[in-house]
């Protein structure tokens, strides 16, 4: 019994998150089991404890099975779901860059850059046959958001980014002579950066002959974060010439979607407005309201004895796996599970396929991972998926685990952006 368990603490004190490092997870298992205390002030302490230690705690909060007590199951629902919100949001806020004003070699701006921000930056110069120099800069960032602090060192080592690599990293390479700097082209919502690109006027003469402006931006995200989708509503687009004369958003009915899936932190979107008069010189301002689908931390749903995993489910966050069946399907071992969203925000739409790339895999009790040889999707529907899983395995699996890795949680957030003076052909 959870209750029998009930550990001391004093009530109303804080987590002691200086001391917490490798005492967290003893300090959180603790702090669980005291959420089936006897005593409301205790249960609502130990609740309030877990939410004091912020996102941290979520690697060691245990998942929700039929076992777990109403009482704590609720409790725990409501701190994964706070702290998940919490991290998700994080995502989608801008890392930050501190420097000290002073002189540094490229090679070691860059190093302080990856590792306070997250972003994994790779020089592909030599890849694309361009001179390697590591010249000293003179910076200063204080708390600057990653790309804003980027774009200047770049533009001072006159490099710029080739943002389609094969990596999930930011490659740089040298600027071409004649190409313009990277400072004052781009807006910064949140871990984006949005900058036009490509501006051009063209007119179809089989539907009516009406001539269109087309804006062509480039949005690139930080490396860190993985979205699941962006979105643009055309209905929250605006834009004026240099007048401030309105131009008329072609289709203000469209959703538009940028492909986000992959190892690309880069896509191009085209925005589409009635040709102006001829004497417009240039687009004033362009202003729009991003929407980008962020997943929260990867949790990891482990159901043991996978002969006797059939009929269980585990409940993280707002995310629910359950395991369907276990069978034998000819030579291979087939495990079929369901996976449910509280609000999935519409990232199970049928042409969106990262939920069919999430890990799954046996685990020996050696730790050694088995992974499966085919998967196959059951059914695809607003808040949930259904997987078959088929593993190859020498013998009966009695003591191998089951583990499948999912985002518990998935945020749409809306990321507002403008740009300005963008100059027509």
């Amino acid at each position: 019994m959870y209750g029998l368990l009930l550990v001391a603490l004093t009530l109303g004190a804080a987590p002691d998150s200086g001391a917490a490092g490798a005492d967290l997870p003893l300090q959180v298992r603790r702090l669980v089991r005291q959420l089936d205390s006897l005593r409301l002030a205790e249960r609502d302490a130990a609740e309030a404890a877990l939410l004091e230690f912020g996102p941290a705690v979520l690697d060691h909060l245990p998942p929700v099975t039929d076992r777990t007590p109403d009482g704590v199951a609720q409790r725990l629902g409501r701190v994964r779901q706070k702290l998940e919100q919490t991290a998700a949001q994080a995502m989608a806020a801008p890392s930050t860059v501190t420097l000290p004003a002073g002189t540094m070699r490229l090679s070691e701006v860059v190093a302080v850059l990856e590792e306070q921000s997250g972003n994994r930056i790779v020089d592909a110069r030599a890849r694309f046959g361009h001179p390697v120099v590591d010249p000293e800069l003179e910076v200063a960032f204080d708390e600057a958001p990653f790309w804003e602090a980027l774009d200047s060192v770049l533009d001072l080592a006159g490099l710029t980014v080739y943002p389609y690599g094969d990596e999930r990293a930011v490659h740089l390479v040298a600027r071409l002579e004649g190409h313009a700097p990277r400072v004052g082209r781009a807006d910064y919502p949140g871990p984006l950066r949005v900058e036009p690109v490509q501006v051009r006027t063209e007119r179809d003469l089989r539907h009516g002959g009406t001539a269109l402006l087309q804006v062509t931006t480039e949005i690139t995200w930080e490396p860190r974060v993985r979205p699941i989708a962006l979105e643009q509503p055309m209905a929250t687009v605006e834009a004026a010439d240099e007048q401030g004369e309105p131009l008329v958003v072609d289709d203000p009915e469209a959703t538009l979607e940028v492909p986000a899936e992959g190892e690309q932190i880069a896509a191009s979107l085209t925005y589409s407005f009635e040709a102006p008069a001829r004497g417009v010189e240039r687009v004033g301002g362009l202003r729009g309201t991003l929407h980008a689908l962020i997943p929260g931390k990867v949790a990891a749903f482990r159901f043991d004895r996978l002969l006797e995993a059939e009929g269980a489910r585990q409940r993280i966050g707002g995310a629910t796996v359950a395991v369907e069946h276990v069978r034998r399907s000819g030579e291979l071992w087939e495990v079929g599970i369901r996976v449910r969203f509280d609000d999935a925000a519409g990232a199970l739409q049928s042409h969106r396929g990262w939920i069919f790339n999430n890990p799954a895999y046996l685990e020996t009790p050696a730790g050694e991972r088995i992974d499966y040889v085919r998967a196959d999707p059951t059914r695809q529907a607003e808040n949930e998926v259904g997987m078959a899983y088929r593993f190859a395995v020498e013998g009966p699996p009695d003591e191998l685990r089951f583990v499948y890795e999912t985002p518990a949680l998935v945020l749409d957030i809306e990321l507002p952006f403008e740009l300005k003076d963008i100059p027509l052909p």
